[in-house]
């Protein structure tokens, strides 16, 4: 039943608290929810149908449009000043383009029926961020979302190896995670390794310990749904870690005692059976089978290059082209949004990728001279979320999540940060004022 209640309680503030306190916490909460899929997670003492999003999503929305017609004061401090000179970086606008593709060619597809539902969901990511874009004001409220990332995904990391190590329940690799099989929770957990890291970073107080504790949990939930494209991802990810950090000596020592002690002990004989296959991808069949799909999807691409055969609809085709069976996933997002979107649709993602690293690689600069507290914490959620995407979009290469969530969050994180910390003046804003805004957000305690 605390699960019942904290899902109360949370809806409670990502409804009314939103005209109550502040339409930030709509966001908040339904992002939360997005990232923990609580009816997947609680199923057995959430009740059926609970439509929990739905009903934040709705309120934000109107808070959103409330906000925009007057109806709600927007906060006055300084940050305002920033955005009447920036309303939105060039990152917020490379996202839209490809907004508006997806839906004509969802509404062009081959089989309109199947892309239907896929185009509700792309709608749904489309509307939250631009929605996230107007409330989102302040570098606390980016604060606040980067830690509730980290915690959730270590939570659910936690959930999984409590089932696993009590009852022996290996669920997440026959049965994956909240509608995604075990390749994209493993890729999904993996994100959060990053992120817990830099929030341990950033903290000061004793608390900061729990990330740290989180991310062994995080890799060895990983390590469980068998994935390799996971694994690889988050190994690739390793530099970019270790570059970011402020402290480079001191965790490229951990990493070795935990690459050298640990990871043998959490990595069973199977798992590492299972990664080490990697070496010898040419008689794997599950390789095999991926690499005709892939050519199935440039073949789908090069006959329909503008448009695509409409959204989520190659698999319909992948079969006739030369994947191994009918109804084959592309199983890469890249090839997947070409052979879905056509070329229009790969560039426009591409470019929204592109400038979400570029908009982060632009808060870096503007605050790289600053020791300051908060100029420290701004590094770290630049760093955290640039590390983050890199696992997913290494991973993406083997794996079709166009509607998983939280890369969008991270992205419209990367484009607001650069907005709401200053850095489009290009020079580093007093981090007194940052402050300052901060203190006067009534939102926020």
């Amino acid at each position: 039943m605390k699960q019942y209640a904290f899902m109360i309680a949370c809806t409670l503030l990502g409804t009314v608290g939103v005209f109550l306190i502040s339409p930030f916490w709509g966001v908040f909460v339904y992002y939360m929810y997005a990232v923990l899929r609580p009816e997947y997670l609680w199923h057995w003492v959430l009740p059926p149908g609970g439509n929990w999003s739905f009903y934040v999503g709705i309120a934000s929305i109107l808070g959103a449009l409330a906000v925009l017609l007057g109806f709600m004061p927007a906060d006055t401090r300084p940050i305002d000043e920033i955005r009447h000179r920036h309303r939105l970086t060039f990152a917020h606008w490379a996202f839209l383009p490809f907004c508006i593709w997806v839906p004509i060619t969802g509404f062009l597809a081959q089989y309109y029926e199947v892309a239907e539902i896929w185009i509700i969901e792309y709608a749904k990511i489309f509307i939250m961020y631009y929605v996230a874009t107007l409330l989102v004001r302040t570098t606390k409220q980016m604060w606040y979302l980067f830690l509730m990332v980290g915690a959730v995904l270590g939570y659910i990391s936690y959930e999984v190896n409590y089932l696993y190590l009590v009852n022996g329940n290996l669920g997440i690799y026959h049965n994956g995670y909240g509608g995604l099989d075990n390749n994209g929770a493993g890729l999904m957990l993996a994100m959060g390794a990053p992120i817990c890291y830099f929030c341990f970073e950033a903290l000061t107080r004793w608390w900061r310990w729990g990330f740290l504790i989180l991310i062994p949990i995080i890799v060895h939930a990983v390590l469980m749904t068998y994935s390799r494209g996971a694994m690889l991802s988050l190994l690739l990810a390793t530099p970019m870690l270790v570059l970011r950090s402020r402290h480079k000596v001191r965790l490229i020592t951990i990493l070795v005692l935990f690459g050298t002690f640990v990871l043998p002990t959490l990595a069973g004989k199977e798992i590492r059976e299972r990664f080490f296959t990697i070496e010898q991808h040419e008689i794997d069949e599950s390789a095999n089978s991926r690499r005709q799909s892939w050519r199935a999807a440039w073949l789908i691409a090069l006959d329909h290059p503008v448009f695509g055969v409409g959204v989520r609809n190659a698999d319909r085709f992948s079969y006739y082209y030369g994947a191994d069976r009918p109804g084959r996933t592309i199983h890469s997002q890249y090839l997947q949004i070409l052979a879905d979107n056509g070329f229009p649709g790969l560039a426009f993602y591409l470019l929204a990728v592109v400038t979400s690293f570029l908009a982060l690689w632009r808060v870096r600069r503007s605050f790289r001279d600053s020791r300051d507290e908060e100029a420290i914490r701004i590094r770290s959620i630049a760093n955290g979320i640039e590390s983050s995407m890199l696992v997913f979009f290494v991973g993406a290469t083997f794996l079709s999540l166009e509607v998983f969530e939280l890369p969008y969050l991270l992205m419209f994180l990367s484009a607001q940060l650069a907005l709401v910390s200053g850095a489009l003046d290009n020079r580093t804003q007093s981090i007194e004022s940052l402050l300052e805004s901060d203190q006067l957000a009534e939102a926020l305690p």
